[in-house]
């Protein structure tokens, strides 16, 4: 008799930024993109979303790496430092949502939180201040991205933790917080979908009982942390999630969607 699986959803948080492919293969990339304003990001792009075309149930483009088209459209950032007031110039952003979308309708994004983007202000004079003004510029991205397809966006925090002006700024179904484990229940003040490493699966019998907690992401999860979280969450809640990294991002996605727990073991 066939032993009984549970098989799971894969939510992406996004990709390590991508090898660069040799001058051939990026060549004939270029060819095909001839007349417009595409360029090394814009593959970037396109590699990490076709290598989650088949399995992943929340694809997402984009990681840390996206940082740069980001300040590359703040006029008044250069080396990460703040000279005036933002003034957004979104079109390559815009570009990328096009590009993103007609591969994958209705993908993610995955960007670097505004802690996350190491801004230095020598504009505004006040840190708080600053930060406001970054937090709405990053707001403003957010919302171009939706406005051109982009289904809603997964923050990055870089080792950081957001703070409160970070939590009046995002909030919704339309983002989705990856902190450090160490930060979780900072997240669950504001959200209700929590992402956390296979080793902080044996913390979620304790967060149950101070948190509401709806679904469950555990990232580059083990047998073991999938089948423990199956014993306090409808299997049906219990994703697998991960960051696929610079090489054979489609075997890693394969890998993940493959992943199964006899049902015997919940």
């Amino acid at each position: 008799m066939l032993m009984r699986e549970l098989s799971f959803r894969v939510r992406s948080l996004g990709s390590t930024k991508p090898v660069v492919p040799a001058v051939e293969e990026l060549g004939g990339w270029a060819r095909r993109h001839v007349g417009t304003s595409a360029d090394l990001i814009t593959w970037e792009v396109e590699k990490t979303i076709r290598s989650q075309m088949s399995g992943i149930f929340f694809p997402a483009t984009g990681g840390l790496w996206y940082c740069d088209r980001i300040l590359a459209a703040f006029s008044n950032v250069f080396q990460k430092l703040i000279s005036g007031e933002f003034d957004l110039q979104t079109t390559d952003i815009s570009a990328d949502c096009a590009i993103a979308t007609e591969i994958q309708r209705g993908c993610w994004w995955a960007i670097p939180s505004p802690q996350a983007l190491h801004l230095t202000d020598g504009y505004f004079g006040d840190e708080g201040v600053a930060f406001e003004a970054i937090a709405d510029a990053m707001e403003r991205v957010c919302r171009v991205m939706r406005d051109g397809g982009i289904s809603g966006h997964v923050l990055l925090y870089d080792g950081t933790s957001p703070d409160t002006i970070d939590l009046e700024h995002f909030f919704g179904k339309r983002f989705l917080r990856y902190v450090p484990d160490t930060f979780l229940e900072n997240v669950l003040e504001v959200q209700r979908d929590l992402i956390l490493s296979a080793d902080a699966v044996s913390r979620l019998a304790d967060l149950v009982d101070c948190y509401v907690i709806r679904k469950v992401y555990v990232v580059e999860p083990t047998i073991k942390a999938l089948t423990e979280a199956c014993r306090l969450f409808d299997p049906d809640d219990v994703f697998c999630a991960g960051t696929a990294p610079r090489e054979h991002q489609e075997i890693y996605w394969k890998n993940l969607s493959e992943l199964r727990v006899p049902v015997m073991d919940i």
